[in-house]
């Protein structure tokens, strides 16, 4: 592909991994705070609704670092292509 392809393709694999980074701190931080409450709690219904919001949560961290796992491999490959265009850009100038 040529370069500004390849450009393109790390901006938008950067803004992807951007909004993914912002959803799994927000979850973290949920997750957080049901452990907290959980704690806290002093009926087992409490208690067993946190943990039961807690669980719900980390599955859906799980999923995001999933993604985040796999845009971080295109991202990589992307940056490898970017390297090589860049190269052959390089020598078809000089």
């Amino acid at each position: 592909m040529t370069l500004a392809n390849e450009a393109a393709y790390l901006y938008v694999h950067s803004k992807e991994l951007l909004s993914l980074n912002k959803e799994l701190r927000n979850l973290t931080n949920k997750a957080q705070k049901h452990v907290e409450k959980h704690n806290k709690s002093k009926t087992e219904e409490d208690r067993y609704k946190h943990r039961r919001k807690h669980g719900k949560t980390t599955e859906e961290i799980q999923k995001i670092i999933k993604k985040h796992n796999t845009t971080l491999q295109k991202l990589k490959s992307h940056q490898i292509a970017f390297a090589h265009a860049l190269q052959k850009e390089h020598r078809s100038l000089v």
